[in-house]
């Protein structure tokens, strides 16, 4: 703990901030307040009556049940900056009527909010608004400052709203407490001076110094590594990364039926619905150049594995790169296995900063790789199915907003759709070069791969590429 004094003279207890936090705050000042990359925008749809009084109330008290809703940060000489948690929040929940326009209309005016820049130093750092949307629509719209949550506190955030708006208006049992965040963010701090960080810097270098080197798989047809081949013949690895994080968002949707029966196969088998999309996506790669064998991609990892890590907000999210070795002969169901068994060895060790990792990684790399070269063209993460409190007798459903940049060139999530579970694969990806074309044709392949390994699980990656391989058609495209 820190005692700092506010530029207004306010004395507070500040800390450091925490391994993603330093992960974030470092891609942010690369690219500077012209890109929102620490906004999360986020929309939930009601379609149909609320009682603003209450819902406001609500999440007036939500806030303050959640100490990262009250998160603040400042600069400091020593450490650049600090947070700190305030007692009271100065959060002013918005109004807007917005259901005499066109709904796309409204949803293109949210988006825009949600790329504003968003103030960082001892001011209030997230915004709510209580929108009212054509056809009867009640939207609560919030933007979040990356710094303080990720994704999963989002969600619990949200779902606090709705179980304490539930107590209001229909009587339901009080939710139970948050968790305090600084604690958590206290246990996060001590791994850096930790035995098991040096274990975990161990385990990285061994895995990626004692093994033949990798091979970098692209998503574009126009293959990066076999261009640069023509210079470096001998390259196994890339330099793919653009100078703008200018992004884009390609939402390719599966439908329920495929859905649940990737769930149902999953579930039958003992399978890990995660590894399962993997197998999915590290196929397509395959599909992608020339039937590789060998294939990475980044995982990304949300570390939540205790209440009190789900219940305390922030952000825990960490990169690692998966690399796996499928021979043709291989069924679906086994190289499934077989991905699960390298996920298992990796997550003990997924704590390590990611700039600590590519550090590890590089050590191992041919002399000439440059700082951006990479082996892995895609980040990868899936956001299992989570029940959530439900208003009765309204359908309700979310949307998340693209802020217009990303850290890496392409970082597919598959989420569940909350109007029916189905898997939506969301591609967020640098618009230099433009690889939207490469992606329809690459979501497709994936899809494909899934569905097959879904229909008969003792397919083979052979039969699997043969059936998905490309057409010439789609190579010319």
């Amino acid at each position: 703990m820190i005692e700092k004094i506010l530029s207004d003279g306010t004395k507070v207890q500040a800390y450091p901030i925490s391994i993603p936090q330093q992960f974030m705050f470092y891609m942010s000042a690369q690219y500077g307040a012209s890109y929102p990359v620490n906004n999360i925008g986020m929309a939930y749809y009601i379609h149909g009556e609320i009682d603003e009084a209450k819902m406001e109330e609500a999440i007036k008290e939500a806030v303050s049940r959640c100490d990262t809703m009250r998160l603040r940060f400042c600069r400091d000489e020593k450490y650049k900056i600090l947070q700190y948690v305030t007692e009271k929040s100065e959060l002013v929940i918005e109004r807007a009527d917005k259901s005499d326009i066109p709904l796309e209309q409204a949803k293109a005016e949210l988006l825009s909010v949600s790329r504003e820049e968003i103030p960082t130093y001892e001011c209030e750092i997230h915004k709510i608004m209580l929108v009212k949307l054509e056809g009867g629509i009640n939207c609560i719209f919030i933007r979040f400052h990356h710094f303080a949550m990720d994704a999963y506190s989002v969600k619990v955030f949200l779902n606090d709203i709705i179980e304490i708006y539930l107590h209001k208006t229909e009587g339901a049992p009080y939710p139970k407490p948050m968790r305090p965040y600084i604690p958590e963010l206290l246990r996060e701090l001590s791994y850096m001076s930790s035995p098991q960080r040096e274990e975990d810097r161990d385990f990285w270098f061994r895995t990626l110094s004692t093994t033949d080197e990798p091979v970098f798989t692209d998503y574009m047809l126009n293959n990066r590594l076999y261009e640069q081949r023509k210079q470096f013949p001998t390259h196994r690895f890339a330099d793919i990364h653009s100078g703008s994080p200018e992004a884009g968002l390609f939402v390719h949707s599966m439908s329920k039926e495929d859905t649940d029966r990737v769930l149902l196969v999953c579930e039958e088998k003992g399978l890990s619905v995660s590894s399962f999309l993997s197998m999915g996506l590290r196929t397509a790669l395959s599909v992608f150049n020339n039937n590789e064998k060998d294939v990475s991609f980044k995982m990304i990892v949300n570390r939540r594995g205790t209440l009190s890590e789900k219940k305390s907000g922030g952000i825990r999210i960490n990169y690692f790169p998966l690399r796996s070795i499928i021979p043709d002969e291989m069924t679906y169901e086994n190289a499934v296995r077989k991905i699960s068994d390298i996920q298992n060895e990796i997550y003990p060790h997924c704590s390590l900063s990611f700039p600590e990792i590519l550090s590890e990684r590089h050590k191992s790399m041919p002399a000439d790789a440059k700082p951006d070269s990479t082996y892995d063209s895609i980040g990868f993460s899936y956001q299992p199915l989570t029940k959530g409190a439900k208003i009765p007798g309204v359908y309700q459903e979310s949307e998340w907003f693209s802020n217009g940049a990303s850290m890496i060139p392409l970082y597919l999530t598959v989420k569940h759709r909350t109007s029916d579970g189905g898997f939506d694969l969301i591609f967020e990806y640098r618009k230099t070069p433009d690889p939207l074309k490469d992606i329809g044709i690459f979501s497709r392949k994936l899809e494909g791969a899934v569905k097959l390994g879904a229909e008969n699980i003792n397919i083979t990656a052979g039969e699997l590429l043969e059936r998905l391989r490309l057409t010439d058609e789609e190579r010319n495209s």
